[in-house]
C-alpha cells in the first residue's frame, strides 16, 4: 500500500472515521469552546457593533493552538494584518473623499491582494485578517453619517478581533500545559515501534499484506521527516525542560531515526529482505527498541562487534545504531543536528517558491476578488444590508479547482445548513425564548464552538466545522443578547446562499481549473523535488546537506497530503470530465507511488562502492536519474513533445555490472524509473 494510495471508501464512512476521537482532540476542542465563551462574555460587556462579531469569532480558527507561544505569535500576526487593513481602508476613503466607485475598486484590490497572499504566504493569517478588516471598515462608509463617527466605528473591528484573539491566547496559556518532553518521547516511541514491528514481520516472512501495511506506516514517518520532532526539541532547548545530557541523547536519537526510517522503508521497497538472515533482523529490531529506551550499552551487546561493509540497507542501519551507541559518535551526531539552519531558512521564507511564477494563484485571487465584489455590489444595489453575509461567505470559503470547488461547496452547504438552519434557527425558535440570563447563551456558544472545533480537526471534512460555527454565529449575534426575531436569520441565510451561488458561477465559468490538471502540475513539482533529493543523497553528509534534505522532505510531505485529497475531489467533477478525470487521477497516484519507491531505493545506495569502477557507476546512474526526473517534470508541464531525459539509465549500466553477488536497490531503482517514464508519458498524452 503506497503512501499515495487512496482507500476506496464512501464519503459517509470516511466522515465517521475522521470524526473518531484521537489523542489531543478532546482537550483542544474544550479549550476552543472555553475561549469562544470567554470572548462572547467580554463582547457582551464591551458592546461592539454586532456585525463585527461573527467574522472575528471565525478568525479564531486561524490561530495555531499547538502551544501557548505559537498561539500568541499567531495573535500578533492576525492583529498586525488587521491593523494594516484598517489603515489602508481609512487612507483610501480619506484620499477619495468617500467616492462610491473608490469603495468598489478599493474592495476589489484589497480582496485580490488578500486572496493572493493567503495562498502564497507562509503566514496566511496576516493577509486574511488584512482583507477582512479592510472590508469591514469600507462597509462603514456606506452609511451616511459623520466622518468623525465613522472614524470612531472604524476602530471597533480591530477591537473586536483583538478581544477574540486575546481570549484564545489566555485560555491557551492557562490550560494548554502539555509537556513537550512527554510528547517527544511518545513520537519517538511510535516511530521506533513501527520500524521494529516491520523488521519482526520481515524476519518471520509474514504475509505480504501485513508487511505492506507496516511498511506504509514506516514510509509515512520517513517522508514527513523530523519536522514535528524538531519543533519539540526546540521547545525543550528553549525552555530548558530537561537536562543537557538527555537533550543530547534525544537529538542524536532523532538524527539516527531519520536515517534508519528511510533505510527500513527501503528494505521493503527493494524486497531484499527475502535474502536476509531472520536472526539478524530480530537483533536489529531489538536494538532499535533498546536505543529508544536509552539502553545504549545494550545496543552494542545486541548487535555484537562483527565487521560491517556498509553496502546494504541492514549494514547501514547497524552502522547507524553502532554510532548512536558510541558516546563519541553520539556527540558528533548531536553537533550535526544542533544548528536548525534548514528550519530557520524555511521559516524565513514568507512566500512559497513559485508564488509569482504560477498563474494559478493569481487566477484564484482574481476569481475570489470578483465574487466578493459582485456580492458587495448586489446587496448595496438592492439596499439590503441584511444579506451582506454573502461577502464573508465568499471571502472565508473561496475555492480552487472545479472538483474541489464542488466538493467544498457541498461540504460548506451542509455545514451552513447544520449551523444556520438546524442549530441556529432551532435555537432561535425552541431554546432562546426560554433563556434567562447570560449563562445559557454562553453555554450554547461554547457547545456549538466545541462541535465546530471537533469537526475542524479533520483534515478532509474540517470545513464543515468552520461553517457550522460561522453560520451559527451569524444568527446568534444578531444582537448582543439571545435573538428573538426570524427576519435577521432569514436575511443572513439568504446572504449565505447568494455567496454560494456567485462562487459556483464564477469558479466554473471564469477559466475553470480541472482538478487533474492541478494534480499533474503537483506531480511535476514532486518529481523536481525528488531529483533534488537524489542529488543530495550523493553528497557527503554534513549540516548543510542534512538541512537541505529535511527542507525538501517537508515540501514533499505537503505534496503527498495534497495529491490524495485532490484525487478524492475528482469524483465531484461534472460529466463528461469525471470518468476520464478519475482514470487520469489514478494514473497520477500510481506515478507518484513509483517516484516514492524510486527515491527510497536510491537512498539505500552507499555513496561509494567496493571499487572505483562501482563508485563511478553509482555516480553516473545517480546523476542520470536526477536529469531524467527533471526531464519527466518538464514533460508533464509542457506536454509529450518535450523530451524526457534518463534513457542513459537503462543503457549505461545494469544491476549485474554494479553488484554481481550482493543485493542492492540499483536494479529496483532502474525498474521504478522505467515504470515512471511510461506513466508520465501516458499522463502527458492524456492531458492534451
Amino acid at each position: 500500500m503506497s503512501l499515495f494510495s487512496a482507500q476506496n471508501v464512501s464519503e459517509l464512512d470516511r466522515f465517521w472515521r475522521e470524526m473518531a476521537p484521537v489523542p489531543g482532540r478532546m482537550a483542544g476542542s474544550l479549550r476552543f469552546a472555553l475561549a469562544a465563551a470567554l470572548a462572547a462574555l467580554l463582547l457582551l460587556i464591551i458592546q461592539p457593533p454586532v456585525g463585527f462579531i461573527a467574522p472575528s469569532m471565525f478568525m479564531m480558527f486561524l490561530l495555531p493552538h499547538d502551544s501557548p507561544s505559537q498561539c500568541f505569535k499567531g495573535c500578533v500576526v492576525i492583529l498586525s494584518g488587521a491593523a494594516l487593513g484598517t489603515i489602508a481602508s481609512l487612507l483610501l476613503m480619506g484620499a477619495s473623499g468617500d467616492h462610491p466607485v473608490a469603495r468598489i475598486i478599493g474592495l476589489a484590490v484589497f480582496t485580490l491582494v488578500a486572496a493572493f497572499f493567503s495562498r502564497t504566504s507562509a503566514i496566511p493569517g496576516l493577509p486574511m485578517a488584512f482583507g477582512c478588516l479592510a472590508y469591514m471598515v469600507i462597509s462603514l462608509w456606506e452609511y451616511k453619517i459623520r466622518a468623525e463617527k465613522i472614524l470612531h466605528l472604524s476602530l471597533w473591528p480591530m477591537g473586536t478581533l483583538a478581544t477574540v484573539a486575546l481570549s484564545a491566547v489566555v485560555i491557551e496559556f492557562l490550560f494548554n500545559r502539555s509537556d513537550p518532553l512527554t510528547r517527544l518521547r511518545r513520537e519517538i516511541t511510535a516511530r521506533c515501534a513501527a520500524l521494529s514491528r516491520l523488521l519482526h514481520l520481515l524476519a518471520a516472512h509474514a504475509e505480504t499484506g501485513q508487511i505492506e501495511n507496516r511498511a506504509a506506516i514506516v514510509r509515512r514517518y520517513a517522508v514527513t521527516g523530523r519536522g514535528q520532532l524538531h519543533v519539540l526539541l526546540e521547545r525543550l532547548s528553549k525552555d530548558k525542560l530537561c537536562s543537557t545530557e538527555e537533550l543530547q541523547r534525544l537529538r542524536a536519537l532523532t538524527l539516527a531515526l531519520d536515517r534508519i526510517l528511510g533505510l527500513g522503508a527501503g528494505i521493503a521497497v527493494t524486497q531484499d529482505f527475502e535474502r536476509m538472515d531472520p536472526a539478524r533482523l530480530e537483533h536489529i529490531a531489538t536494538a532499535i527498541m533498546a536505543a529508544e529506551e536509552g539502553r545504549l550499552e545494550d545496543v552494542q551487546n545486541i548487535l555484537g562487534d562483527s565487521a560491517i561493509s556498509a553496502c546494504s540497507e541492514l549494514d547501514r542501519i547497524e552502522q547507524t545504531l553502532h554510532n548512536l551507541a558510541a558516546p563519541s559518535e553520539a556527540s558528533a551526531m548531536d553537533t550535526r543536528v544542533e544548528p536548525p539552519s534548514g528550519e530557520a531558512h524555511s521559516l524565513s521564507r514568507l512566500l512559497i517558491p513559485d508564488a509569482f511564477t504560477n498563474s494559478d494563484y493569481f487566477m484564484y485571487a482574481l476569481k475570489t476578488s470578483l465574487c466578493a465584489t459582485i456580492c458587495y455590489v448586489i446587496y448595496n444595489a438592492l439596499g439590503w444590508p441584511g444579506i451582506s453575509t454573502c461577502f464573508f461567505t465568499v471571502y472565508f470559503t473561496a475555492l480552487s479547482t472545479t472538483g474541489t470547488s464542488n466538493r467544498k461547496l457541498l461540504i460548506r452547504i451542509i455545514g451552513s445548513g447544520i449551523g444556520g438552519m438546524i442549530l441556529g434557527i432551532g435555537c432561535l425558535v425552541f431554546v432562546y425564548p426560554y433563556l434567562e440570563g447570560v449563562q445559557g447563551f454562553l453555554l450554547i456558544i461554547a457547545a456549538i464552538s466545541f462541535l465546530g472545533a471537533w469537526c475542524a480537526a479533520s483534515p478532509y471534512f474540517g470545513y464543515i466545522g468552520l461553517q457550522i460555527t460561522f453560520a451559527f454565529n451569524l444568527l446568534a449575534f444578531e444582537r448582543l443578547s439571545a435573538p428573538t426575531q426570524m427576519m435577521p436569520a432569514r436575511d443572513r441565510m439568504l446572504g449565505i446562499a447568494l455567496g454560494f451561488l456567485v462562487m459556483f458561477v464564477i469558479f466554473h465559468q471564469v477559466r475553470p481549473e480541472r482538478t487533474v490538471d492541478t494534480m499533474r502540475r503537483l506531480l511535476a513539482r514532486l518529481l523536481g523535488a525528488s531529483a533534488d533529493l537524489i542529488r543530495l543523497f550523493g553528497l557527503q553528509p554534513d549540516t548543510a546537506v542534512s538541512d537541505s534534505i529535511a527542507e525538501i522532505k517537508k515540501e514533499i510531505a505537503g505534496m503527498t497530503v495534497n495529491l490524495p485529497n485532490f484525487a478524492h475531489a475528482v469524483k465531484f467533477e461534472f460529466p463528461p470530465d469525471r470518468a476520464a478525470g478519475m482514470r487520469l487521477s489514478n494514473e497520477i497516484l500510481k506515478a507518484a507511488g513509483a517516484a516514492e519507491d524510486l527515491v527510497f531505493a536510491v537512498r539505500t545506495w552507499p555513496q561509494i562502492g567496493e571499487g572505483d569502477q562501482d563508485t563511478g557507476h553509482l555516480s553516473a546512474i545517480r546523476a542520470s536519474m536526477e536529469d531524467g526526473l527533471r526531464g519527466l517534470a518538464r514533460q508533464l508541464e509542457q506536454g509529450p513533445e518535450s523530451p524526457a531525459n534518463g534513457e542513459s539509465i537503462v543503457q549505461a549500466a545494469t544491476a549485474e555490472q554494479l553488484w554481481r553477488e550482493k543485493p542492492s536497490g540499483v536494479a529496483k531503482a532502474i525498474d521504478n524509473f522505467r515504470e515512471l517514464q511510461m506513466a508520465c508519458a501516458a499522463i502527458a498524452s492524456a492531458a492534451e
